[in-house]
């Protein structure tokens, strides 16, 4: 790839003020982050790869990190606030690939560690997109665990996958899955990544078909989603199967994040009861984590539900706000990563113990279960 910069912008904090802080980036105007986010340091350059495709990278600093390795008393690592960005600072790239197994042509985005407390490899992260949803909705999750020490992407598989016509959830499976493969045949991330530790998250039909893969692709060691909703609709049972009743095949920690104001209501809800979360919960083997969002509707989980459309106006209102949805729905994906990727116990805190129970569970923003 070319290192030739055509444009490099710097973001910096300009003002704290209480629990806010006001960032200026050049000639941009100036944004508002609440408490709870980590004000960072970007620079983003375009370079033109050789057969004349455009890819972005985007260098960002972690704020705090500084790129040195720290540890706690006795050796490990300190445990990090998933509700906050981590550690690391990250690049991201886009590119695009053909899956070997269907033979898509699927685009990536991907957000990696540059420095930080260690060097690799890191565990990779896939996320898939809701039915017709545009992966950049799902950004802030690739790069919040890029912060974490993690190779994460969106892959914009098809959501018609029949033909541009009809869905065919098990070819998109395999779409998901293939993205694995891209990592590898990258140079900027294939002597960073552990291709054979990787977790999946995705929403809506992304969720569905990140449990999907992880039946029929080994490398996937854990699976959380965002309001995986087990939707078949006009789609030939073979080509759409019933994946909540195949959660018991799956025996690797699974999560799902979900909510219940869009079980009913509408010419079609978009999370029906009979196919949302809490089936994919009810049929999953230990080790399973459940978290209702109250006051979060089907679309609470992306980047920016202001952005998404006409799509989004078809589900329900929520009561929660999207920002407020969106870091508490990162930061139990992080966590969940940290958990069961990485091993490290002390992040049953934030999902199921104590912190979780003050941050979540005594405010009234979640119910959670596990098993």
């Amino acid at each position: 790839m070319s290192s030739a910069s055509l444009r490099a912008r710097l973001c910096q904090v300009i003002a704290p003020i209480g629990v806010l802080a006001i960032t200026a980036c050049g000639d941009a105007p100036a944004t508002v982050e609440t408490a709870g986010a980590t004000t960072t340091g970007v620079a983003t350059t375009t370079t033109q790869a050789a057969g004349g495709a455009a890819t972005t990278s985007t260098v960002t600093g972690a704020g705090g990190a500084g790129g040195a390795a720290a540890t706690s008393a006795g050796g490990a690592p300190p445990k990090r606030d998933p509700n906050q960005d981590g550690p690391y600072a990250y690049a991201e790239i886009d590119d695009e690939t053909q899956v070997a197994a269907t033979g898509d042509t699927v685009a990536i985005h991907c957000a990696y560690p540059t420095v930080g407390p260690s060097q690799g490899p890191y565990p990779v992260v896939v996320v898939a997109h809701g039915y017709q949803l545009p992966p950049s909705q799902y950004y802030g999750y690739v790069r919040r665990l890029a912060t974490f020490g993690y190779v994460a992407l969106t892959v914009d598989f098809p959501s018609l996958a029949d033909g541009g016509i009809l869905p065919n959830h098990a070819r998109s499976a395999r779409d998901v899955a293939g993205a694995i493969d891209w990592v590898p045949g990258r140079p900027e991330v294939a002597s960073l990544a552990n291709t054979d530790l990787v977790g999946v998250t995705g929403h809506s039909l992304g969720g569905k078909l990140a449990f999907l893969a992880a039946t029929v692709d080994p490398r996937i060691k854990a699976v959380v989603t965002l309001d995986p909703v087990d939707t078949s609709t006009l789609c030939d049972p073979s080509k759409c199967p019933d994946v909540s009743g195949m959660m018991d095949t799956l025996s690797i920690p699974v999560g799902m994040l979900g909510e219940t104001a869009d079980a009913a209501g509408g010419l079609q809800p978009c999370a029906p009861a009979a196919d949302n979360f809490a089936t994919f919960f009810a049929g999953a083997k230990s080790p399973a984590l459940s978290v209702e969002v109250l006051g979060a509707s089907h679309m609470s989980f992306l980047d920016e539900v202001a952005s998404c459309g006409l799509g989004c106006s078809l589900c329900q209102k929520p009561t929660l706000g999207n920002a407020l949805v969106n870091r508490l729905a990162k930061a139990f994906v992080v966590a969940f990563y940290e958990r069961w990727l990485r091993a490290d116990t002390r992040y049953d805190d934030d999902l199921t113990g104590a912190e979780a129970k003050a941050r979540y569970v005594d405010p009234g923003l979640a119910v959670i279960l596990s098993k």
